[in-house]
């Protein structure tokens, strides 16, 4: 009788967490789509559901955006009162940093000469160096960067590196930086594994990617600092990637983006030792930018709803190259009424990329684009730039994928390009790339159908 009794007991405990979790799930603002795939693990496997979704469900950082927010430069006499730039007017009312109309942008789209432009920024460091990244490598680029990061700090020049605890901790063990730290300079991890239970914060990431030299010039894009993305000479296995060195007012929002996530880092204490970089205002060129923050530490979903507007927005052509293609059903009938309004849809991926996962599931996505009238272009090794082209008036290009992990839950940057001269150089490099790819849609066979019909079910934990 004991038994049953306890039987029923912990059967109703069980109901009412999962009714709790459901409630919690409402209120946030997630797609359906992610809520049915957490549903599907909690209720049909509690045991491994409840645990995974305390873990690494929670989205957003909630109370501690209260302690976490984006530093605005408010006192900037370059801003349009009457924009006429839709995109620009949503993104001004999402809260994020306004455009900025004097840059100079410079493509980074090969590896040699990407690692070549951060050595030689790094070596002419004056005052400041700062650093944010998802992956520094423990291979010789890694090595070298680090190598030039310590005689910076040893010749007096603030240098502050930020890390992702995932990224980089096991990527370059935390001992290897200590002649770093010794040397003066500052190293951060952001998102910690080990936090306060329940928090379910493991699962946002720091996927951002910035170099910052004595707040003059900034790096920014998809290169991580490790060897596969760059370095001093050819690597057969080096991947396709995409930077941009930029100087200019833009860089001052960049700082703010990366002063944000340092404070948010580091102690109280900590952040005593930081200097804030001494700005220059100088005149650089005639690029219009917008750097847009996304991620757990923003209110909304900007970067989602800036790309679903533009799809909408689009007239003519719409550019898309990513490493991995994974879409909700929001982004899935954006495309496809953007297809069915005559235009056309360039999709360029890796024909294989480094996530077995990803590719299965980004695979019905792609069939049925085609079907619309896509045209897919398998790259012919790895690529991992991230670039979203919209007409000729609208290039996105920084850190996050197309897909629902850099859309919804990383720490991302990006950056809008509204000049028309910077659209079309990013644009030619995209052409480019098409005398590398294939456009051959393989036919699937019935079991690898039924092996993506099944990954369609984590496709919103991805």
């Amino acid at each position: 009788m004991l038994s049953l009794t306890l039987y029923h007991l912990s059967l109703m405990l069980g109901f009412f967490i999962c009714f709790v979790l459901f409630v919690f799930f409402t209120r946030g603002r997630r797609p359906i789509s992610n809520i049915l795939a957490w549903l599907f693990f909690i209720f049909l496997v509690p045991y491994v559901g409840i645990p995974l979704f305390l873990t690494i469900g929670q989205r957003k950082l909630g109370w501690l955006l209260v302690k976490k927010r984006l530093m605005f430069n408010k006192q900037r006499d370059q801003l349009k009162k009457d924009k006429d730039n839709p995109l620009e007017h949503l993104l001004e009312a999402l809260g994020t940093l306004p455009t900025t109309y004097n840059n100079s942008v410079q493509l980074l789209a090969d590896g040699v000469a990407a690692y070549n432009c951060m050595i030689e920024h790094i070596q002419s460091a004056k005052e400041s160096i700062l650093i944010s990244t998802y992956r520094l490598g423990k291979d010789e680029v890694g090595a070298a960067i680090v190598n030039l990061l310590i005689e910076k700090a040893k010749s007096g020049v603030q240098v502050c590196l930020l890390l992702d605890t995932i990224g980089s901790l096991f990527m370059f063990p935390r001992r290897k930086l200590k002649p770093l730290r010794k040397a003066g300079g500052a190293v951060r991890y952001i998102m910690p594994l080990l936090h306060t239970p329940f928090r379910g914060r493991v699962n946002l990431r720091d996927h951002r990617k910035i170099m910052i030299i004595d707040a003059h010039s900034a790096i920014v894009g998809g290169m991580n600092l490790a060897k596969e993305y760059i370095g001093p000479t050819v690597y057969k296995k080096r991947w396709t990637d995409l930077s941009l060195l930029i100087s200019g007012d833009a860089v001052a929002d960049l700082i703010s983006v990366f002063e944000s996530d340092w404070k948010f880092a580091a102690s109280r204490m900590e952040h005593k030792s930081y200097q804030r970089p001494v700005l220059q205002q100088i005149q650089t060129g005639n690029a219009v930018i917008q750097m847009v923050a996304s991620g757990p530490d923003t209110i909304g979903d900007v970067l989602y709803d800036a790309v679903i507007s533009s799809i909408y927005d689009a007239q003519q052509s719409i550019t898309i190259i990513t490493p991995y293609f994974v879409l909700d059903d929001g982004l899935q009938k954006a495309f496809m009424i953007a297809i069915r309004r005559g235009v056309r849809l360039n999709i360029i991926i890796p024909r294989k990329s480094n996530q077995h996962m990803a590719d299965r599931v980004r695979a019905i996505s792609l069939r049925k684009l085609h079907q619309e009238g896509a045209h897919i272009y398998f790259y012919k090794k790895m690529i991992h730039a991230k670039c979203f082209i919209f007409d000729e008036k609208l290039v996105i290009t920084g850190s996050a994928n197309l897909d629902l992990r850099s859309l919804l839950l990383n720490f991302e940057i990006s950056c809008f390009l509204y000049s028309r001269d910077e659209v079309l150089k990013i644009k030619a490099w995209a052409d480019s790339l098409l005398n590398d790819c294939s456009t051959n849609f393989k036919k699937p066979t019935i079991g690898r159908m039924l092996v993506e019909d099944a990954a369609q079910l984590i496709k919103p934990l991805l």
